[in-house]
């Protein structure tokens, strides 16, 4: 996979000017969110043992990002962090993983993140479901939801891949969502809110699915 936080092919789509425009809560809740689409991996397919992360403690992390006055993870899910595995990851599932884990690490716990901050996670989003398209159409087999992988494109922007247009329009779609917000409003305190993190929960799914069957065909 490529790595976190660079630009969209073209170079110009205007995001670190709209992170830069915000205001420090929206900046959270779109952080937040971005995070919240990778979510599932962690959640839902085995992580590596060797890791010695558990599910559950990465599940009490994202938990505890929705509540107000967070002041980071009370179990350390990312130990690896300060040791990195060496070589390349096993496998499309633990590339992805380790990514998610990593913005995670990064998660600004005692502040609100930074524009910058925020970009860098929103991308990170971005370029795991265009990454996870390229694996896709690099495969011999057809995905099992090819069909309305096909129908959905139909009507999305020319040249972008499902999962790249699914999770730009879940993206926009929170975007909206949350931009009525009342300041210090929290997302799983608002119907808004909890609207936002149920499509990108859903969305999540849909990465989960395609990733375990990337893994059953050796990917």
């Amino acid at each position: 996979m490529d790595g976190p936080g660079e630009l969209d092919e073209d170079g110009r789509d205007g995001l670190a000017a709209r992170c830069g425009a915000m205001a420090a809560g929206p900046r959270r809740h779109t952080a937040l969110l971005a995070l919240w689409r990778l979510r599932a991996p962690l959640l839902m397919l085995g992580l590596d043992p060797a890791w010695g992360i558990h599910r559950t403690a990465a599940e009490a992390v994202f938990r505890e990002m929705l509540t107000p006055g967070y002041d980071g993870p009370t179990a350390d899910p990312v130990p690896f962090l300060t040791d990195i595995p060496e070589g390349e990851p096993e496998g499309v599932v633990a590339a992805v993983q380790l990514e998610v884990l990593a913005g995670l690490h990064a998660w600004p716990a005692t502040r609100e993140p930074y524009a910058e901050e925020t970009e860098r996670t929103v991308r990170l989003a971005r370029e795991v479901s265009r990454s996870l398209d390229r694996i896709v159409e690099d495969v011999l087999w057809d995905h099992p939801a090819a069909h309305a992988h096909a129908r959905y494109l139909a009507t999305a922007p020319a040249g972008t891949g499902y999962h790249e247009a699914r999770n730009r329009a879940v993206e926009d779609a929170c975007h909206d969502l949350t931009a009525g917000l009342p300041p210090g409003a929290e997302l799983a305190g608002t119907d808004a809110g909890r609207e936002a993190l149920a499509r990108c929960e859903a969305f999540s799914a849909e990465l989960v699915s395609t990733l375990a069957w990337c893994a059953t065909l050796g990917r």
